[in-house]
């Protein structure tokens, strides 16, 4: 009998298992090639010289399955040494009736009468890669986290966090495969593919073997009891099947929001740091980051018409560190009497300067409900893990190995020796009680600065079973429960700078809201874009990303306004929040104008894909957002310093000409926003392009051509409609385009319109507008006192067959 073995298979996937030597395979059955092929899976396996491998004996079930995915079938395969000290292994394999990726999970039984610790699992080791193809044009991305820099790779190898996606040619054939992280507990993923070694026993350095390596893994691990068999919660995913590397992506982003409930909160407002406005070097040295000076703000945004717009939040950040003080600040305390006595950023002696809370707004219930009743938003901000040294001596079993032995030590403000044990049952019952007292206060939001310090991978907790990946995650945990389902939280997630390297993660997927993709910087540059245009599948489904907030001025002087207008384009589109680093009052009417462009903010969870990532440099300058069939909407971005055109065919194979993914046999109305520049009707299998100045950015909506007049544009938000557009309808018996339309007090709401080959004549509930483009392209103008629908109904008669135009009404 032949060892291999097919022991679960669906329309799309197959899985063997080799008896003899424990490997296993994954075909995809409808390209009759295989995924990956002769895998081990390990459990705590030093990747150095080879030990002997202990016998095992291999059993398996299948049995059905009922998960958050649907309905499908699971192989449980158990791997029982017959000799040495390793744990029973079990492989838990997924395939689902209607999704198009494998599900691996995990477990292990402690056959030992003492406890194990489990910190690396391999389900797939050594998995061969591209057995009989070639492999053309092969590139590879990283599913990058936090500050982590992601970039479509040239080659076919990669070492990633998280996850990864590799695309290439096998002959005339594309083929992918994304493999990464899927639901998240207490372990990270890794992702390798690479030349690897072959071999049973003796491992063999070969270059042309390439592999696919797919790891669960945890500096401190999981402890397992004695006799304990334990099922990781953990789970990853592989697709082997999508061929088009976008598709797949955004299917792993699907699955990565299901598995961890992920739902982040909406940010639709501007958030003003106060901390950023107040520094020299990247804001305007306006002392506003106490509660005073922040309710200031808020009445000065209230006063200049934000609330018309959106509300803006507001962001306390009591970032005192503790070289004035011998270490003493407000972290862990976290109390109304030490956010008075130590000011933001003095770093003194309490009492020597002004707290971050004052007079008339003391407390934070005061300050919380000041802001609210001027209709804005109060967050805050918290040092992950950087105890304050008076609350350290004065809780030193809620410290990482009960220890404060190094409380005299001195160190860098965001490396402290003693923190946190975030397993330590008083400590959370403590830190749940702050959030919950908080939330009571009025609190909306919090910035969780340094989060790497919670990173303990040397243990230390006080309950031994925490792994560093979960003690982690329950910093963010608690804050949540505390603070509630509708709380913005915000993990500033820059990874290394600490005494224990802390990586990039998705660990917090389904807790945290936001992750920052870059340092402190009030600037923009090109890649701060692609760190978030190139997690588009993970974007506004899983988290927001955003690069710190962003100041209208540099160095003392105004931004150009294509330069502003840019970054406002970049954040609006891409990222879907906006930090703001200059003040309220110093704001040009223009700055406000265009600042107000970008709400409401873009909802859902699709967010526009890098459609040029395979086939542009090395930051996209072309992204698409499908608004329905016939309507998208692209930004084209140069990322250079000189002036150049932009452009891409609007249909065409998307992975192969970084095409916008229209239809060829159609034509669209294009049309540019902030310009307000009608750009004309182009052809399916045409081009669209701009000449646009260096680090400007061209919001551009493409609608197909209708055979009745239909919108094209408006001038009130930068998506051209989709949000403030309603029920727009063309009725042929009565030659009528109608709808309504969301007008903001006091400005002009132009609502753009092609009549292609119908004449407007008459509009009721508003003006009409001539435009020199031609004579069938209008504005619709209304104007209101007070924010309001509006309805129109704009008349038009059939251009004459002697192309003369027909009069038009009075309005």
């Amino acid at each position: 009998m032949h060892p291999e073995r097919a022991l679960l298979r669906n329309r799309l996937y197959e899985v063997t298992l080799n008896r003899e030597t424990g490997r296993w395979s994954v075909k995809d059955r409808r390209a009759g090639v295989w995924a990956f092929r002769d895998a081990q899976f390990r459990v705590d396996k030093f990747p150095g010289p080879a030990w002997r491998e202990a016998a095992s004996e291999i059993t398996w079930e299948k049995r059905t399955c009922q998960t958050r995915f649907g309905r499908g079938m699971e192989l449980v395969i158990n791997y029982t040494p017959t000799e040495g000290y390793d744990p029973v292994r079990i492989l838990r394999v997924r395939l689902y009736n209607t999704q198009s990726f494998v599900e691996l999970g995990w477990g292990v039984r402690n056959r030992f009468p003492r406890p194990i610790r489990i910190n690396t699992v391999d389900a797939i080791y050594g998995g061969e890669l591209f057995i009989g193809q070639t492999v053309g044009q092969p590139r590879v991305l990283r599913s990058g986290a936090g500050a982590e820099p992601n970039v479509v790779e040239k080659g076919w190898q990669i070492a990633a966090d998280n996850g990864a996606m590799l695309t290439y040619r096998d002959g005339e054939t594309r083929r992918t495969m994304v493999a990464g992280g899927l639901a998240y507990e207490e372990f990270i993923r890794t992702v390798e593919f690479r030349d690897g070694e072959r071999g049973t026993g003796k491992r063999i350095r070969n270059p042309g073997f390439r592999n696919l390596n797919l790891s669960f893994t945890d500096p401190q691990g999981r402890l397992v009891a004695p006799g304990d068999t334990y099922v990781s919660q953990d789970t990853a995913y592989l697709d082997a099947v999508t061929a088009d590397p976008f598709e797949a992506l955004e299917g792993y982003g699907r699955a990565l929001r299901v598995a961890n409930h992920a739902n982040p909160n909406v940010v639709d407002f501007p958030t003003l740091c106060g901390w950023m406005v107040s520094t020299t070097h990247l804001g305007e040295g306006k002392p506003i980051n106490h509660s005073a000076g922040l309710v200031e703000q808020v009445r000065l945004a209230r006063e200049r018409g934000l609330m018309k717009y959106t509300p803006l939040a507001v962001r306390l950040e009591p970032d005192t560190y503790g070289y004035g003080n011998y270490g003493d600040t407000s972290q862990g305390w976290w109390d109304d009497e030490h956010w008075q006595a130590y000011g933001p950023g003095d770093g003194h002696t309490p009492g020597s300067a002004p707290g971050s809370l004052r007079k008339p707004y003391e407390t934070f219930a005061k300050f919380c409900k000041a802001v609210a009743d001027l209709g804005g938003i109060p967050f805050t901000y918290f040092q992950s893990s950087m105890p304050s040294n008076d609350f350290a001596v004065a809780h030193p079993d809620w410290m990482l190995n009960a220890d404060i032995s190094r409380l005299h030590h001195t160190h860098p403000h965001h490396r402290p020796w003693v923190r946190y044990d975030f397993s330590h049952p008083g400590f959370r019952a403590h830190g749940l009680k702050v959030w919950k007292r908080l939330r009571t206060a009025g609190l909306k939001g919090v910035k969780f600065d340094y989060p790497e310090s919670a990173w303990a991978a040397g243990g230390g907790f006080s309950d031994s079973r925490y792994t560093t990946t979960a003690a982690y995650r329950e910093l963010f945990r608690l804050c949540r429960e505390g603070l509630g389902p509708d709380a913005f939280i915000h993990e500033r997630n820059l990874g290394g700078a600490t005494h224990e390297h802390a990586p990039r993660l998705d660990a917090t997927a389904g807790i945290v809201d936001i992750q920052r993709v870059w340092g402190d910087a009030s600037h923009f540059e090109p890649e701060m874009a692609s760190r978030m245009g190139l997690r588009w599948y993970k974007a506004r489904s899983v988290f927001l990303y955003y690069p710190d907030g962003k100041s209208f001025y540099l160095n003392g002087k105004p931004l150009a306004a294509h330069k502003r207008r840019a970054f406002l384009t970049i954040m609006g589109f891409l990222s879907g929040r906006l930090e703001l680093g200059t003040s309220i009052g110093s704001m040009t009417d223009e700055m406000f104008h265009d600042l107000t462009r970008l709400f409401p903010v873009l909802r859902g969870t699709q967010s526009p894909r890098p459609v040029d990532m395979l086939t542009g440099g090395a930051h996209p300058s072309v992204y698409v957002y499908r608004v329905s069939g016939d309507w998208s909407q692209a930004m084209l971005l140069n990322n250079g310093r000189a002036a150049r055109t932009i452009g891409a065919p609007l249909a065409g194979d998307q992975s192969a000409t970084g095409s916008l993914g229209l239809d060829p046999a159609s034509r669209y109305h294009a049309f540019e926003f902030w310009s307000r520049q009608y750009l004309g009707v182009l052809e399916g299998t045409g081009f669209l392009s701009m000449k646009l100045r260096g680090g400007e950015a061209a919001m551009v909506s493409l609608r197909r051509v209708d055979p009745h007049p239909q919108v094209v544009s408006t001038n009130r938000h930068f998506m051209q409609g989709l949000m403030e557009c309603h029920g727009i309808r063309w009725s042929r018996q009565i030659q009528t385009l109608s709808g309504h339309v969301d007008v903001i007090g006091g400005e002009d709401f132009m609502l753009t319109v092609c009549g292609n080959g119908w004449i407007p004549v008459a509009c009721k509930g508003a003006a009409i507008r001539s435009r020199e483009e031609k004579d069938d392209l209008v504005d619709i103008v209304f104007r209101s006192d007070v924010n309001r629908r509006m309805r129109f109904a704009l008349s038009f008669v059939k251009r004459n067959c002697s192309g003369t135009r027909p009069r038009r009404a009075g309005t």
